[in-house]
């Protein structure tokens, strides 16, 4: 009998992505002869990685990330901290040798954030992919793998799609036309959201990107499916919008009011195929977490209702028969009736994205369905974002990044590896 492989797993944030990071590889499918130990985390502040190794299993708190590299040695590193840590973090994870670097989203901010500089959105698209170029460089050089953990490309509705995409393009079909996606909700409780030199941006940057990722990622199955190349974004043109600000004070009751980032934004993409994605990210839902995504395909259209869905229905006359049960995320009250979510990180693609970093953890050769070229191509789309939108919605094109940046073939998803939901006949 062989003695189990024991995969090490570093964190770096104690917040909420730390959190459900945690909590997730606790839900990872079984595997026998698979031991996954939660083997250091950090914080900002050392108090807070202490508490958070105490409530969550940890083995030891760090008082850096470069001391928990040193003294793990982690098999998956996991940077779920702080928007502006992304980016040297990860940089710092490649020199370290770690085999699977796990990266929030998003990619990095701007670096002139941290010299206090100010710029246009042009420049500040420049600089930023100058910047996640180097990222990548050193991710690459390394020998280390990068997974973007953008959790909405993982949904099972996704890998679902992918599936029947498959089917489609061996019958002579498989087209992917129009995509229509958003993410809402009342506001991220983070502190550092509403400043920019931490969070990189508000409600564009930080809640459009999620069904960004899925769009962007179907249509690279469908290029590497058929034609053995992804298919990639060429042009975008968007908004960004202070909606809250200039309302009455009576009008954010049950809102974060923002002051220094968009709480609303809207994408346009159109990819080199001349196909587009509309998504939008905003702060102004004040019924909790909106996660859905449309996908119009040649052969068919698939609507993902992720949350809120009517797979079931409570009706609670008064809010404390729940106690602290949240039915699901940023619901603000659960009397009345409402529409539960259990098994939450299950159904929001958290499980599945661990899981693939688990699977390359164990095989070598494996790539992330979700890399590098993810966090190429959604970064080069935000930037884009901002411009088009400093611009009054003027079309930004971005083909000099998407085309003028390579990925070798060895690094790209293999949608076919992606794993089954659906039953067979």
């Amino acid at each position: 009998m062989t003695d189990p492989v024991t995969l090490d797993v570093t964190i770096n944030g104690t917040g909420f992505a730390g959190d459900y990071t945690a909590r997730t590889y606790g839900l990872i499918p079984h595997r026998n002869g698979v031991n996954i130990r939660l083997a250091g985390v950090t914080s900002g502040r050392m108090e807070n990685a202490e508490r958070f190794a105490g409530s969550h299993g940890v083995t030891t708190a760090y008082a850096s990330h470069a001391e928990m590299l040193e003294a793990v040695q982690p098999t998956i590193d996991n940077i779920a901290c702080a928007n502006a840590a992304h980016g040297p973090y990860t940089i710092e994870a490649a020199r370290a040798g770690v085999p699977v670097i796990v990266l929030e989203k998003p990619p990095v901010v701007w670096p002139g954030y941290n010299e206090d500089r100010t710029a246009d959105a042009a420049t500040r698209k420049r600089e930023s992919m100058d910047y996640l170029a180097e990222v990548l460089d050193e991710v690459a050089g390394s020998g280390s793998r990068l997974l973007y953990a953008e959790d909405f490309v993982y949904v099972d509705g996704v890998k679902g799609l992918v599936e029947v995409l498959i089917e489609a393009i061996a019958g002579g079909q498989g087209r992917v036309l129009w995509q229509q996606g958003v993410c809402a909700h009342q506001g991220s409780h983070a502190p550092a959201y509403d400043t920019p030199s931490l969070s990189g941006g508000g409600a564009l940057f930080n809640k459009a990107c999620h069904p960004l990722g899925p769009c962007l990622y179907l249509k690279q199955a469908e290029g590497i499916i058929r034609d053995g190349r992804p298919i990639r974004p060429v042009s975008v043109t968007a908004v960004a919008l202070q909606v809250l600000k200039h309302q009455p004070e009576a009008s954010g009751r049950h809102f974060r009011v923002l002051q220094n980032v968009d709480d609303f934004g809207r994408i346009t993409v159109v990819f080199d195929d001349h196909t587009v994605a509309e998504v939008v990210g905003s702060d102004l839902s004040i019924s909790g977490i909106r996660n859905e995504l449309r996908v119009i395909t040649d052969f068919a259209q698939y609507d993902m209702r992720i949350n809120p869905n009517n797979e079931n229905e409570l009706f609670l006359p008064d809010a404390e028969a729940a106690g602290d049960l949240l039915l699901r995320e940023k619901l603000p009250t659960a009397q009345g009736t409402s529409f539960p979510r259990p098994r939450q990180f299950h159904a929001h693609g958290y499980v599945n994205e661990m899981n693939d970093a688990v699977d390359c953890a164990l095989d070598p050769d494996r790539m992330p369905q979700s890399g590098p070229l993810m966090a190429w191509d959604t970064m080069a789309v935000l930037m884009a974002a901002y411009e088009s939108a400093e611009a009054n919605g003027t079309m930004v094109d971005i083909s000099e990044y998407t085309h003028g940046r390579e990925f070798d073939p060895a690094t790209l998803p293999d949608p076919r590896q992606f794993g089954a939901v659906f039953q067979r006949q």
